[in-house]
């Protein structure tokens, strides 16, 4: 009898085999959509509609913008932005070129000039590779000015009065009349100039008001408020800003160009639903079990594209009570217990509500079951999640957990 070979087109061998083994995301983005899901994907192209995106098999899919909270550059992807990259480069040691912080979360880079209109901080305005002409700013708009390069832990400090730091370290407390060449600064019983040469950074007591929209992080730390943009991986980036939300005049050209690799982040506002780390509450840490004290909670990853995407230390035993913000709804994170360190211990995850505690999550972790995920809708009228590590069976003998990436949801 003949033998009959089966013909199988070469087409279905191709796709048997993409579906079968996936590979591994280089140049990739972690995009958090609304139910707090971590997705690992490539950006093919991007607006502010919608995302084209190519996941670890190479199947295409998009994604509406209205559906995500934030997309951030995978580790180690962003191109950093040297000094001698930077407009106006070569500077003088300390630069006079600065990072100015607004109340609506932009925040530009600019040289600061003496003002021509009173209570306005004169600046021009550079970014990407471009100078953009002069901006004058209202006082009123500024929260921060600092290096080009400031410390990632240099955050706006709750502040009564105005705040200058100079360089030496020394701290003026006061009321900043006007911002230029030289800061001049109302204290108790005097008035004083400071050269801007002088100063590391400086506070200014204005309260954020959050502005709905599309914020786009570059890795020279500009943030800008998007009223459209336009990305496509390996080519440069378009932005249309909003010039008077900057200081400067409508030139009918709103469009800045930047390069594609200097990207580092999308960040949506939203007035009904907002992301809010853990990392940034503020944490009660009590000893359980036969111990009268715990070691403290140690930051983890704290240079992360954003906050949400940090780290936790956990020592064990210990229970650790978080205040939620009004309003939040769910909950996610996963924990990990490191291979190298001998843990046997049980994580749980309570809540409180309505004068009630509720248990929604408790896992043994161990050499054999090293890590667990969680991401849980919380009860309603919630006002505090407790995380508790246990000592297992044979007691608190290096327990250790890692708490990767908490992060809470917050909205109607």
């Amino acid at each position: 009898m003949k033998q009959i070979i089966p013909f199988i087109p070469i087409s279905l061998i191709a796709i048997a085999g993409s579906i079968s083994h996936s590979q591994s995301i280089k140049g990739g983005w972690t995009i958090c959509t609304r139910d707090l899901q971590l997705r690992e994907t490539l950006i093919e192209r991007a607006n502010e509609r919608e995302l084209t995106l190519i996941n670890a098999y190479g199947i295409r899919s998009v994604l509406s913008m209205d559906q995500v909270l934030f997309i951030v550059k995978s580790e180690g992807e962003v191109e950093s932005v040297s000094a001698d990259e930077l407009v106006g480069a070569p500077l003088p040691e300390p630069s006079p070129v600065r990072l100015i912080s607004l109340v609506d979360g932009q925040t530009i880079r600019g040289s600061v000039m003496s003002p021509k209109i009173d209570e306005h901080l004169a600046i021009t305005m550079m970014a990407g590779t471009t100078v953009h002409g002069d901006a004058h700013i209202p006082l009123e708009h500024i929260l921060r000015i600092s290096d080009q390069h400031p410390s990632r832990n240099l955050k706006q400090q709750e502040i009564v009065d105005d705040l200058v730091v100079l360089r030496n370290g020394d701290r003026l407390s006061g009321f900043i009349e006007s911002l230029g060449s030289q800061v001049q600064i109302a204290l108790d019983d005097s008035v004083i100039d400071v050269d801007m040469n002088r100063i590391d950074h400086l506070h200014v007591a204005n309260d954020p008001e959050s502005v709905p929209g599309i914020y786009l992080r570059f890795a020279d730390e500009e943030v800008l408020r998007a009223i459209g943009f336009r990305y496509m991986n390996q080519t440069p980036i378009t932005v249309q800003v909003d010039p008077e939300s900057l200081g400067l005049e409508d030139t009918g050209n709103s469009d800045w160009r930047f390069e594609s690799g200097t990207l580092a982040s999308i960040q949506i506002e939203d007035e009904t639903e907002r992301v809010v780390p853990l990392v940034e509450l503020n944490a009660q840490i009590d000893p359980i079990g036969d111990r009268d004290w715990t070691p403290s909670l140690r930051l983890l990853h704290s240079n992360a594209s954003h906050p949400a995407m940090q780290r936790i230390d956990i020592p064990s035993p210990a229970r650790i009570r978080y205040a939620l913000p009004d309003g939040t709804r769910r909950f996610a994170c996963e924990f990990e217990t490191p291979l190298e360190i001998w843990t046997d211990c049980v994580v749980r995850v309570t809540v409180e509500h309505r004068g009630k505690r509720s248990t929604l999550f408790e896992q043994r972790l161990n050499h054999d079951q090293s890590s667990a995920s969680i991401n849980i809708e919380l009860p309603r009228a919630t006002t505090s999640l407790v995380i508790e590590v246990d000592p297992g069976e044979h007691g608190p003998i290096q327990d250790r957990v890692i708490m990767h990436r908490p992060r809470l949801l917050v909205g109607e």
